[in-house]
């Protein structure tokens, strides 16, 4: 898939996601000190573009609740949650037993937002990338380290890929995005899953520290921006932040063998794999001919009791907004809307 470069649009994403999205405005610079009351969360930047613009539609809306969301990626949401810095913590994964059990009262958890992850480049005059499974693996394992490598160039015969060296941009820190690409990786390959295995900070193999061929950055959007930056690299983000700003993404060999670019389309493919058959197998790599192979589940926790009973019923409340007008938005920005299953299933816990 080939996006048009938008310079102006990703200017803004460098210098705050929420200024791309709209979220800065007179009004709501003055609301931290007038809002009747404030939410503070957390977390993964897998849903941030999401979350931020749900809770700032929401505002408009409800001007006396603001919801205030930092994505510090998904272990340190979790980190805030239990040590009682916050109200509510986003992660891509749910928290371990032992997690929850750090929290007074328990905690209830909730799969809100879907999305991808999309492995976006920087090759100029290379649009439409086509990875094979066995290309993914070499590149991110540093077994292929030129981006003229037969094994690329064999799925792109005609669009003169450069004697150049791949640069992986990785993630800094622990993050819920790692730990779902490298569980895809590992699916992919048993020498891969032996070598790096599926972890949220991922020790990276020595092929790629010992040409110098890891960079590594915080947060999705970190990675999106040192990708654009650094010719020759490759990374891997949730899809939005490849697509606001317009960055070269792969598309990537699917279970079925065909190239799948990410897209609506595609995402939808996918989750519907995934609702119809919910194992472990399937949600690391979808069956289905158009399914695109790694998709994901972002998750809103919350405490089941709260001193405050205000903050319980407004965090239901901007919840339950996203699950409806909320949803308008997701595709607009890169995520999957939910089907209507889903979401009356959600609705069904959130009461």
């Amino acid at each position: 898939m080939t996006h048009a470069r938008r310079p102006l649009a990703w200017l803004c994403h460098l210098l705050l996601p929420a200024l791309l999205l709209g979220l800065i405005s007179p009004k709501q610079v003055e609301a931290d000190e007038q809002a009747a009351l404030r939410l503070l969360g957390t977390g993964a930047s897998f849903p941030a573009p999401l979350y931020l613009r749900w809770f700032r539609d929401y505002y408009l809306v409800h001007p006396d609740v603001l919801v205030d969301y930092q994505s510090i990626g998904s272990a340190g949401g979790v980190k805030d949650f239990i040590g009682g810095r916050v109200d509510f913590a986003g992660s891509d994964l749910k928290l371990t037993e032992e997690e929850a059990a750090q929290v007074p009262g328990g905690v209830h958890q909730l799969p809100i937002a879907a999305g991808a992850i999309a492995v976006v480049y920087n090759l100029e005059g290379v649009p439409a990338l086509k990875l094979s499974r066995d290309a993914l693996v070499g590149i991110f394992s540093g077994a292929v380290a030129n981006w003229n490598d037969p094994t690329i160039a064999a799925t792109n015969p005609n669009l003169g890929l450069p004697d150049m060296s791949i640069v992986v941009v990785a993630r800094a820190d622990a993050s819920g995005t790692s730990y779902k690409f490298t569980r895809h990786l590992s699916t992919l390959s048993a020498d891969f899953a032996a070598a790096v295995g599926t972890n949220m900070k991922p020790d990276w193999p020595d092929a790629l520290k010992d040409r110098a061929g890891l960079v590594r950055s915080p947060g999705n959007g970190g990675v999106a921006a040192t990708v654009r930056a650094v010719p020759g690299s490759i990374g891997y983000v949730q899809y939005a932040w490849g697509f606001l700003p317009g960055i070269e993404m792969a598309a990537l060999e699917n279970r079925a063998g065909k190239m799948v670019a990410p897209g609506n389309a595609a995402f939808d493919a996918a989750l519907s794999s995934v609702m119809a058959n919910p194992s472990v197998p399937n949600a690391t790599d979808p069956t289905g001919e158009d399914a695109y192979p790694i998709v994901a589940l972002s998750w809103l926790v919350l405490r089941h009791q709260y001193e405050d009973p205000a903050k319980l019923s407004a965090l239901k409340d901007v919840i339950d907004y996203a699950l409806g007008p909320g949803q308008e938005v997701t595709e607009q920005l890169g995520y999957v809307r939910f089907p209507e299953p889903l979401i009356e299933y959600l609705q069904k816990q959130l009461k």
